[in-house]
């Protein structure tokens, strides 16, 4: 596509809209008696913005007309409209004239490049903004930000202009915009937007004319992919506010969009929305599914204990933004991240902005404030993000483990693209033979397939390998409920279970493991399966699987569990590489069903039978700059790795073959100090494998 600047005069030709009368909408609290009332609210076509909380009662925030509170009522759901704040004109907030006007001063300045993809249904021009080198070249991937899906959303319409602003003036970043071609559509919406700032500040969708005299459509529900899958994650009535349309991709706005994808297919792209506090990767139209390229978009993301987004707004109820397949928030069909990952295998996030919390008293829901050092705040805090997305678009490829995600009661395995089938071999005590993995459409990534197969029956020892993979592993404990020895905490449960008969419920207790050996396997790793009714708009509402490798001493977090599923699905985390383990998930106020835990890890042939005491440390605790490891030199040469107990790797060296030392700079690992903390040193030489414990106390 030909950059073109865009006139003023031209791109102000579109109707604002102002004769339709207003709907005089307002954000309305709906009392959450139960759960399902969220689910009814969403079947209603309602969008629940957030949760407020007022005494001992929870109620949840939908914005609604008179008519749409009168039908709550005959349904049964009391809802009480909250008092309009008086309207004051936006200080911080552009609307669309000032919109275009900013960009084209850019564009004017030569900062940027300003191009129009399509028009939306009044007229008004889709701006793209293009920042870095002028030009096309399929050697540079494209980055692509969106804002202002939803008109009212204004927050996610300024962190997009703001990006556009710093990354237009940012020498630091020169070099890793020379590589990429770097898009930014503030406003996917312009009429609605505008519609927003000129007649009615809630109004969600776009401003088309419905055949039943109604307006406008959801356009982050009229994407083609999953379109109209079911009633829940969009909605056929076009009074509500999820309207998908009538048909997939039917709006001006959609169709610009997909047009600019096929021209500019984006490596990896940020859809800004508010507000929610969380991050929402593919899938989204149906519980349970995770996409094959998982590793990826962990990458970028992160993971709800390590999450890629701060929130350092004083009033946020959490303090970082949430993680997570999009169908934990809610259910949603024909939006923009699932269209793009389908279509175009782009690593496409939903941003829901920071939840803010509260503006005297009670929660500002769509409304953030007018206050710039707030906005501000929220740019801050994504620019890490908007920035790790440009880099990832580079480097996806290498990016997220391959291998084994699960191996009981279904294989499931990760690599490279490659034929829909796979053959694995099996072998163990039980068994052997071989099993054909299959991987479906959806199992099909750019980056990532993933193969699968049921394997209702698995014994300690079985090993599986799947040979066109380079994969193999041993599975190394194995328990799903049915003799639950040595567990304690929890309850059993016969309803539903994911294998046998029997699965264990956590509600508001803990449940225990016994120790685990670990010996004979390598980067072990641990996987189970849950399903669970939570929310993510009830931070509080959430569980934690932790590990000890002393016995239950110290334990650290593996893995948090928050929002909704009601089919089960599997979670794969890294576990300390040491001798032994214990497990417990502790559950607050989650209820929590956990079925078929397993460890696995590669098998390791030769393990040393003592192998703490023949590998030598200079000093333990460690409290000065440099640590020094002894053992016996073998013939071959050997690999010295060092992690934290959570199995993140801080260190790793080569140490020639004939020398049986190796040393390491606790302040300069990684180019920073290594914190104090406990730490597993695991040394490979000679087909042995040495493992020992190792404390860092050095001074602050």
């Amino acid at each position: 596509m030909t950059a073109r600047r865009l006139g003023l005069a031209f791109a102000m030709l579109a109707l604002t809209g102002s004769s339709v009368a207003a709907q005089e909408l307002a954000i309305t609290r709906v009392r959450l008696d139960s759960l399902a009332v969220l689910s009814q609210l969403a079947r209603l076509g309602f969008e629940v913005a957030g949760v407020d909380r007022i005494g001992a009662n929870s109620y949840a925030l939908i914005v609604t007309s008179g008519s749409d509170r009168v039908r709550l009522g005959v349904v049964g759901l009391a809802a009480a409209a909250a008092a309009p704040a008086p309207a004051a004109p936006p200080v911080v907030f552009r609307n669309f004239p000032q919109v275009a006007a900013m960009l084209e001063s850019l564009a004017s300045a030569g900062r940027i490049i300003l191009d129009t993809i399509g028009f939306s249904r009044e007229g008004r021009p889709m701006l793209a903004a293009k920042i870095g080198t002028a030009g096309d070249a399929p050697a540079r991937p494209n980055v692509l930000f969106l804002g202002a899906h939803h008109a009212r959303e204004w927050i996610s319409a300024e962190i997009a202009l703001r990006l556009v602003t710093y990354l237009s003036d940012a020498p630091s970043e020169a070099s890793l915009l020379a590589d990429r071609d770097v898009w930014v559509i503030p406003v996917v919406n312009p009429d609605g937007y505008q519609y927003t700032f000129d007649v009615e500040r809630l109004w969600r969708k776009n401003r088309a004319p419905n055949a039943d005299g109604t307006f406008g459509v959801d356009l982050n529900r009229n994407y083609p992919a999953f379109w109209a899958s079911d009633d829940v994650g969009s909605s056929p009535d076009p009074s509500a506010e999820t309207y998908r349309g009538q048909t997939p991709a039917s709006e001006p706005e959609i169709q610009a969009i997909v047009n600019f994808h096929a021209a500019h297919p984006p490596a990896v792209a940020l859809s800004y929305h508010s507000f929610s506090d969380v991050l929402l990767y593919p899938y989204g139209h149906a519980a349970g599914l995770l996409p094959p390229d998982l590793g990826p978009f962990v990458s970028l993301a992160g993971t709800p204990i390590a999450s890629a987004v701060r929130d350092n707004l004083p009033e946020s109820e959490r303090t970082a933004y949430f993680p997570g397949p999009a169908w934990q928030l809610y259910p949603v069909n024909g939006d923009y991240t699932e269209w793009a990952y389908r279509a175009h295998g782009t690593l496409a996030l939903t941003v829901e902005l920071t939840a803010g919390c509260c503006r005297g008293g009670s929660a500002y829901a769509f409304e953030f404030p007018d206050d710039s050092a707030a906005v501000a705040t929220v740019f801050a805090d994504n620019l890490p993000l908007a920035l790790g997305a440009i880099q990832l678009a580079g480097t996806a490829a290498q990016t997220g483990p391959e291998g084994f995600e699960t191996m009981w009661p279904e294989v499931r395995v990760v690599g490279p693209p490659g034929q829909p089938s796979q053959v694995a071999t099996l072998a163990g005590a039980a068994m052997a033979g071989s099993l054909d993995l299959r991987a479906d459409s959806l199992d099909q990534g750019v980056l990532r397939w993933r193969w699968r197969a049921e394997l209702p029956a698995a014994t300690v020892g079985t090993r599986i390998t799947v040979p066109d993979l380079d994969a193999r592993a041993e599975l190394a404990y194995a328990d799903g409920a049915e003799q639950a020895s040595g567990w304690s905490g929890g309850r059993r449960d016969s309803v539903d279970s994911r294998e046998g008969r029997w699965h264990w419920l956590v509600t508001t207790d803990t449940l225990r493991s016994p120790e685990i050996s670990l010996a004979g396997v390598r980067e072990p790793r641990l996987a189970f399966w849950v399903r669970h009714a939570g929310s993510l708009f009830l931070p509080e509402r959430e569980a934690t699987v932790e590990a000890s490798g002393d016995g239950g001493a110290s334990w650290t977090v593996l893995a948090k569990i928050a929002g909704a599923s009601d089919v089960w699905y599997p979670v794969t985390v890294a576990l300390p590489a040491v001798l032994g383990v214990r497990l417990r998930v502790y559950s607050r106020e989650l209820p929590l069903a956990v079925d078929a835990v397993h460890v696995f890890g590669t098998p390791v042939v030769g393990v040393a039978a003592a192998a703490v005491g023949e590998l030598g440390v200079s000093e333990n605790p460690v409290r000065s700059s440099r640590v020094y490891f002894t053992w016996q030199a073998g013939s071959g040469g050997a690999r010295l790795s060092v992690f934290t107990f959570n199995g993140q790797l801080v260190y790793r060296t080569v140490v020639a073959a004939g020398d049986g030392q190796a040393g390491w700079d606790l302040t300069n690992t990684g180019g920073a100090a290594i914190r104090n903390g406990a730490y597993v040193v695991i040394l490979e030489v000679g087909g042995a494998v040495l493992r020992r414990r190792l404390f860092v106390a050095r001074s602050p």
